[in-house]
């Protein structure tokens, strides 16, 4: 389909749906309208700990202790926690927190709450959706505003994991019967949106916090998230000016959206996000044989996705995984292997040879391959209804299969049916984001370590091919037990390698930072000439920096 297509489509699209949608949106001009993901309604979960909880619940409404700048190589910047230093047997951390802070109901915020919420976690294992039980022995506070948690290993990456915790009040939760289902529908936190003003299945409204800690912040009074079912909705609101704040793909977006209004309408893609993968279903038969697997890497014809499916925005991935913000880490000899392997380079040739030498044939004549058993061989590739870049992408990749012999069919559930999916291996194939920190142990964590699986068996963090070795936990392990930077950088060099080996996931192309806002109303938003952090709405598990943002935005003239 042609970029000329494309951009009159949409062109149409806007004319004749403009006004429906403009009729449906509250025209308020006090809150800073955002978003950021899909939903065609939302479920009012303001449960921290939950594993899919409405998305601002961390950060605007519970606070993290330490906030990590992605920008900046994953900087941490103080936040509730003011500093933080380890022992020097590295088997303790002590943090020293905020004087003065309030939750919103106006009790003070105190290490006492810090102390509780670990206790919470040990209470209920199924909470811990980093796995910080597998280092925390105990934690006591020694002061007011000071916090000591002891380790029973070393673990170098504690402040990183503990850091993105969100405390919540003993006051208030310490009377939960049961926080693994409580729904915390009135949250009491510290976040400087952290008042519910209002609450629909089609729109939601935080304002803010009477009570915060920062001085003069927030300057505007609250953040306002409609609820759109894909891209194509949340565009049409884009264009027509109803959107201050969002978080993607605009096909062709000189001319659909700056050229409407080049004084207020900005957009700026940063290339350092993490990758995006196609994660195969490794504990179900037969993703779980790495043959198919590498097949289905050399199957791929990754121009394409990038060029067609993402319109050019990005580039194709790396076999490792490691994204071009941690370029440097990347292993020749795990590069090596993966060609060797046939892994992230288009070859219809070597995926059908895989294939064959595998015992994958077409053995009934239907022009589709059967497993080596003789058993028939149908999978679904799923990807979120409405999210049209990766769904473009995900048609390109089906096709893809499907002319080597693999009888693949694209799958559109909602946002929460795909993320449950993962979390739950309920799934064959599926694409998805990943994350990335400090350095790349924090990929491969977040994708290999055993220990995110929850108690609940719920697939954490992006866990979700399921893939887990003792090799794999050895290493996630021996990289935290040292602080030496050259026993690091060997240890990532082997978690490389072990991730190309094994196929633990198909890297597509690094995720472009989608990112749009308009002046009109509001500015101090994040510029491609002063982009002091990542200014997509979005939060990963370590990056949290949008909190940056929102302390920064004024109302337009102010």
């Amino acid at each position: 389909m042609s970029k000329w297509f494309l951009r009159v489509l949409l062109v149409v699209f806007v004319l004749s749906m403009g006004v429906s949608l403009v009729s449906a949106q509250d025209t308020s001009t006090q809150c800073v309208t955002v978003t950021h993901r899909a939903a065609s309604a939302w479920v009012r979960n303001f449960n921290p700990f939950a594993p899919d909880p409405i998305n601002e619940t961390q950060d605007m409404i519970y606070e993290p202790l330490i906030l990590w700048n992605p920008v900046l190589a994953g900087e941490p910047t103080p936040w509730l926690a003011t500093d933080w230093a380890y022992s020097d047997d590295l088997l303790s951390l002590t943090m020293n927190l905020q004087e003065g802070v309030l939750w919103n109901d106006g009790e003070p915020f105190t290490a006492d709450d810090v102390v509780f919420t670990i206790g919470l976690l040990q209470q209920y294992p199924e909470l811990d959706r980093t796995s910080m039980l597998s280092f925390i022995d105990s934690v006591e506070a020694t002061s007011p505003t000071q916090v000591v948690f002891h380790f029973n290993k070393v673990f170098t990456q504690a402040d990183t994991l503990i850091g993105q915790m969100n405390p919540v009040p003993e006051h208030i939760w310490s009377a939960v019967e049961d926080p693994v289902t409580f729904i915390n529908e009135n949250p009491v936190a510290t976040g400087p949106f952290s008042i519910i003003q209002r609450f629909e299945d089609q729109v939601y409204e935080l304002g803010a916090n009477p009570n915060y800690w920062q001085e003069g912040k927030p300057q505007v009074p609250c953040l306002r998230y409609p609820a759109y079912p894909g891209n194509e909705q949340a565009n049409l609101a884009l264009l027509d000016g109803s959107l201050d704040w969002a978080g993607n793909f605009v096909p062709d977006i000189e001319t659909t959206f700056v050229a409407l209004d080049p004084e207020n309408n900005h957009f700026f893609f940063w290339p350092g996000n993490s990758s995006v993968q196609l994660y195969a279903n490794t504990t179900k038969e037969p993703f779980g044989d790495v043959n198919l697997r590498r097949a289905m890497s050399a199957a791929i014809d990754y121009e394409s996705v990038v060029n067609i499916g993402m319109y050019g925005y990005t580039v194709p991935g790396n076999p490792t995984g490691i994204g071009p913000r941690h370029e440097s880490w990347i292993d020749q000899g795990a590069l090596d292997k993966a060609a060797e392997m046939g892994l992230g380079t288009y070859s219809p040739e070597t995926a059908m040879a895989i294939l064959d030498e595998a015992g994958y044939a077409d053995t009934d004549g239907d022009g589709f391959r059967e497993t080596p058993a003789g058993e028939q061989l149908a999978f679904n590739v799923q990807v979120v209804n409405g999210w049209t870049d990766w769904v473009t992408s995900v048609q390109i990749i089906s096709q893809n299969f499907q002319d080597v012999g693999l009888n693949a069919q694209v799958v559109t559930p909602e946002f929460g049916e795909w993320l449950n999916n993962l979390q739950t291996g309920a799934y064959d194939v599926s694409i998805g984001w990943s994350d990335i920190g400090r350095t790349p142990w924090n990929f491969y964590y977040n994708v290999m370590y055993s220990g995110l699986i929850g108690e609940d068996g719920l697939r954490n963090a992006q866990l979700w091919s399921g893939w887990t070795s003792d090799e794999a936990d050895a290493l996630l392990d021996a990289f935290t037990s040292t602080a030496d930077g050259g026993e690091q950088a060997e240890i990532v060099n082997q978690l490389q390698n072990l991730y190309v080996e094994n196929v633990v996931a198909i890297p597509l192309f690094p995720g472009p930072a989608w990112y749009e806002w308009n002046t009109t109303r509001f500015t101090g938003f994040p510029t491609e000439e002063d982009y002091y952090t990542m200014g997509s709405p979005w939060r990963g598990n370590v990056h949290n920096s949008r909190l940056l943002i929102v302390l920064n935005l004024v109302p337009t003239g102010q």
